[in-house]
């Protein structure tokens, strides 16, 4: 039976929601993406830092990284000035592989280039391993996250933040421009007014792959993120943008559809 969605094999299906716990392979994810040399993470990293960098984040800030996956590199730049590092994500095996980078396991995904790479891009090449220390030890909870719910770390509680990052997540997480919004809306409830917003991620994506598993994306865009962020009270954006070549990113011989990376920051100025 052709046509029985039963039969249809995972290398066509589009995994979503709690797929992620049952499909998601992290070491598969961080190879693909994240492992040696590899441009999309390295463009990632530079969007990041340049709009850190002008952000002027206080020292001893508290931040929260929404939907980490099984990765660290979005905290590298904005926690260099944090006390406190709350990472969060859907799924367990994420969670479990950030837990194995904190606490020194020998299986752990191997940061040092990206460490390298962002010490470079402030000219501080030589402090890497000084920023990897800090990282690890300012990273005091890993918890899980679900941007879909009012309070997205329910059931724990915590203080608004005074700085939220977030790269590869709403994008992943949300199959519509409503469910995008309510996302954004639930993700701010978490930063303090005043604070500071720093997402990174694709745009134009409705799917990607981690190994032979097909994922389904919601096509962002700067205007889609622009109203959704105008709703909550985000102002003083300021974008990177990256147009896509699909020749410059390939992932282990699958392609993605995305037509660009892209990083923006915000302010709150609503309670």
């Amino acid at each position: 039976m052709a046509n029985d969605p039963a039969s249809e094999s995972l290398e066509t299906a589009r995994l979503s929601g709690v797929d992620y716990n049952t499909h998601f392979d992290p070491k598969i994810f961080l190879g693909n993406y994240h492992g040696r040399e590899s441009r999309f993470c390295d463009k990632l990293l530079e969007m990041l830092h340049e709009l850190t960098a002008a952000a002027g984040i206080r020292d001893g800030s508290r931040l929260l990284d929404v939907g980490s996956g099984p990765s660290i590199y979005s905290v590298i730049s904005a926690g260099i000035r944090s006390s406190e590092i709350v990472c969060s994500d859907y799924a367990t095996q994420n969670l479990d592989e950030i837990l194995k980078w904190v606490n020194g396991d020998p299986d752990a995904h191997n940061w040092q280039r990206c460490f390298e790479y962002v010490c470079t891009l402030e000219g501080k090449s030589d402090e890497w391993k000084l920023r990897q220390d800090h990282i690890r030890q300012a990273i005091k909870r890993v918890i899980p996250c679900d941007v879909h719910q009012a309070n997205p770390l329910a059931p724990l509680v915590f203080e608004p933040f005074d700085v939220i990052t977030s790269s590869l997540c709403l994008e992943a997480a949300c199959s519509d421009e409503s469910s995008y919004r309510s996302a954004v809306k639930h993700v701010t409830s978490l930063l303090k007014p005043g604070g500071i917003l720093f997402m990174a991620g694709v745009q134009g994506e409705t799917f990607y792959y981690v190994g032979k598993k097909k994922f389904k994306a919601f096509p962002l865009s700067n205007e889609i993120t622009e109203s959704a962020f105008a709703e909550v009270g985000l102002t003083n954006l300021k974008w990177y943008n990256e147009t896509s070549d699909i020749k410059k990113y390939t992932f282990e011989g699958h392609s993605n559809d995305f037509s660009g990376l892209f990083a923006v920051s915000a302010t709150r100025i609503s309670g």
